[in-house]
């Protein structure tokens, strides 16, 4: 079992679980009342340590199918008790999409670090894309979740 300690952080943002190897995920956790919050980062050793889930799935933006491996965003947000708000999800170039904790596609996001087997580097839409079994369910394929599919994702704001 994985213990989380959050850090009401005012320096730098300090790794949860690994020293050493690269930020991969920044978490910014605002309290309900507005007041502090929480800064997290996360490694590739820290996303490896979590609950890991894999699908294959064609996307509009790849060619084939691909085989993605990474944490389910539900799991992500039960491991930091998040459970109403919304999620800011950005991008390196600045890219950003909002969506509610609560919205019923969220079932399906992966925050995948690893495609085909492979770490995705900036120039393949990493460190992390948030992507859908697109081909699992028809909710999956809609203008809204391919918005919310959003590559070079390195920060999550999440407003409770």
């Amino acid at each position: 079992m994985i213990s989380i300690v959050l850090l009401t952080v005012s320096g730098p943002a300090r790794p949860v679980f690994a020293e050493g190897d690269p930020v991969l995920l920044t978490l910014e956790i605002t309290a309900q009342d507005g007041a502090a919050s929480d800064v997290v980062t996360l490694t590739g050793t820290d996303l490896r340590a979590l609950p890991t889930i894999s699908f294959t799935t064609r996307t509009n933006w790849t060619s084939g199918a691909k085989t993605f491996t990474g944490v389910a965003l539900q799991t992500l947000l039960d491991r930091f008790d998040v459970t109403g708000g919304e999620i800011e999800l950005i991008a390196i170039n600045e890219y950003s999409v909002i969506l509610p904790v609560d919205d019923p596609t969220n079932d399906g996001a992966m925050l995948a670090y690893l495609m085909d087997g492979n770490p995705m580097t900036p120039r393949d839409k990493g460190p992390i894309w948030m992507v859908y079994n697109y081909d699992a369910d028809r909710k999956y394929r809609t203008e809204t979740v391919f918005s919310r599919s959003i590559w070079q994702l390195d920060r999550i704001i999440i407003s409770r």
